[in-house]
């Protein structure tokens, strides 16, 4: 029972705003920065995964992207990968950064000099450090027996150069993903006593996945973008150029000349990754620029979506799965 890795709803979402709001707009370049990096941190994520597949299938449960609540501060805190094991619980923090890293220890900073253009971070160690203490208080209050929990940030790019302040008392936490196994092996070393039994691990697995709560807020009030702000229209799959053309049998783009039978399933897409999860057959055509109310309503049975009602002003309801 491993939690497998996939493109985050915050991913999701940010791609549908890239291609709905007009490049003029004023947050245009703020959303795409944002995107890029979180599209890096994916990809570092992912490029773990790689190494992550030479550990003992029986001996580790591998969760990758949890977000888990953390009650006594009412927030949520966030793991890209999570190790489970019996005798230890190991934090992965996945970096995809350039250039050179360096790790200032006082004023608890990671330093990126890259193309000549310097960029300071918080700590990630320091992160890393917070999430043993609510990973800690989350085990204590399901009454899981005491174990050790470990933490690595580990930089997924393996031409970054890594240096840090003299005597930093977390050096030997920051790796390269080449060096993962080896140092998942010496954790195993100094920690061989078993804490979890089978039974607590599968019980663990169970409470976390419970727990898990995607991010699934409003993206457009993040960036003060408004509803009517969005482009309207189905987009270009390849282009993402808005709005296509509706032909008798197909849509077409007229920038780039790619035609789709089906390009309308992103666009719907869209609608509900930004506007909510309910939508009726007027709303659909407003945001597609669908010509007729029979072509709405083909849409939406296609769907298979929950319906309430039985007139025009039927709701249709979403269900992310």
């Amino acid at each position: 029972m491993n939690k497998e890795r996939k493109v985050s709803k915050e991913i999701e979402k940010l791609k549908a705003i890239r291609i709905r709001i007009p490049k003029s707009h004023p947050k245009y370049e703020l959303v795409e920065e944002r995107l890029r990096i979180r599209m890096s941190g994916y990809k570092g994520e992912k490029s773990l995964d790689y190494y992550l597949k030479f550990l003992p299938e029986k001996q580790y449960r591998i969760l990758n992207g949890l977000r888990l609540p953390d009650k006594s501060t009412n927030t949520h805190f966030e793991i890209d990968t999570l190790l489970l094991s019996n005798s230890l619980i190991l934090d992965l923090d996945a970096k995809n950064h350039k250039g050179e890293i360096y790790f200032d220890h006082q004023f608890s900073q990671m330093l990126q000099t890259y193309d000549n253009i310097k960029k300071t971070y918080a700590c990630p160690t320091t992160q890393l450090h917070r999430h043993q203490l609510q990973l800690r208080r989350l085990l204590q209050s399901y009454k899981f027996p005491i174990i050790p929990i470990e933490s690595l940030v580990v930089f997924t790019n393996l031409s970054t150069t890594l240096t840090s302040s003299p005597n930093h008392p977390y050096a030997h936490k920051i790796i390269h993903s080449a060096s993962l196994l080896s140092k998942i092996e010496q954790f195993e070393k100094e920690n061989r006593k078993t804490i979890l039994e089978n039974k607590h691990i599968h019980r663990l697995t169970k409470l976390l996945l419970q727990l898990d709560t995607p991010f699934d807020g409003n993206i457009l009030d993040r960036f003060g973008i408004k509803e009517s702000e969005l482009l309207k229209g189905v987009h270009c799959p390849v282009c993402e150029t808005l709005p296509m053309e509706r032909t008798p049998r197909k849509w077409k783009c007229n920038n780039c000349g790619h035609s789709s039978y089906d390009a309308y399933l992103d666009s719907i897409s869209h609608y509900f990754l930004l506007k909510g999860n309910t939508i009726t057959n007027e709303k659909l055509r407003d945001f597609l620029l669908l010509p007729s109310r029979h072509a709405a309503r083909n849409i939406l049975r296609s769907w298979n979506l929950h319906r309430e009602g039985k007139t025009k002003g039927s709701v249709y309801f979403y269900e992310d799965k």
